[in-house]
């Protein structure tokens, strides 16, 4: 089967602005990385670049034909199965689960395995997917765009600042022994004009971060807006 590397770079585009933002400020691995999930190594260039690291990347995938094209790319290519590591204890510095976690039929126990394989005081990234229904608009959306600029422009950290959606996932990794967590959700635009956007999804009970203006003028919008059913990526990160 041939692997379509423009329509694989399209599903991935959207995170990668959070997985820039995200992996900006982790700690640049020492030893190894681990991908689980890799594919055929789409996102090995993007860790590499974001976190300026040389290091060895090991990829871990299901797909004997994907992991061929990782092994171009300068990964270690193993098949192996996500709930079984094929990796000695504590033998990573980082790891990274992207877009895979929502396949596996046992997201604990590859959890598990993935804080087995990760020495104490590493850390890991996972994202996945999932959808809510929540109040929103085209006039919300921007009211949110222009929120996050200002925050940026004065260096405001906004990332993770949304934890309800992701509480599930949040759960999940800290029963598998991850300590330090932290949760958030993206909202993933669909339509045309604003398929390049990932917005951070800023919930009614998550204003407290805002001014009292700002809480104003956002519960106006929200009581303007109609209730929709939104795809959001889900990020969390563990140490």
């Amino acid at each position: 089967m041939k692997i379509d590397n423009s329509a694989a770079a399209a599903l991935h585009a959207p995170m990668t602005p959070v997985l820039e933002a995200i992996l900006g400020t982790l700690p640049v691995p020492e030893g190894l990385l681990t991908d689980v999930g890799c594919g055929a190594g789409h996102k090995t260039a993007l860790i590499r670049s974001t976190l300026n690291f040389a290091g060895p990347i090991v990829g871990i995938d299901c797909d004997r034909k994907a992991l061929s094209a990782a092994a171009r790319g300068g990964m270690w290519a193993i098949a192996g199965d996500a709930h079984m590591l094929p990796l000695r204890t504590a033998c990573c510095d980082a790891a990274v689960c992207l877009a895979t976690l929502g396949m596996l039929h046992d997201q604990r126990a590859a959890l598990c395995e993935l804080r087995r394989v990760v020495r104490l005081g590493g850390w890991l990234v996972i994202v996945t997917a999932t959808t809510a229904w929540t109040f929103w608009s085209v006039r919300l959306r921007d009211w949110i765009q222009t929120v996050i600029a200002e925050r940026e422009r004065r260096g405001v950290d906004l990332l993770l600042t949304t934890p309800e959606p992701a509480a599930d996932l949040a759960a999940l990794l800290r029963d598998a022994g991850w300590r330090e967590v932290r949760a958030g959700a993206f909202v993933i635009e669909t339509g045309n004009e604003m398929s390049q956007r990932v917005l951070p999804l800023i919930s009614q009970n998550d204003t407290r971060q805002l001014t009292q203006a700002e809480v104003r003028e956002y519960d106006a919008l929200v009581a303007d807006a109609d209730v929709e059913l939104l795809p959001l990526m889900l990020v969390a990160t563990g140490r």
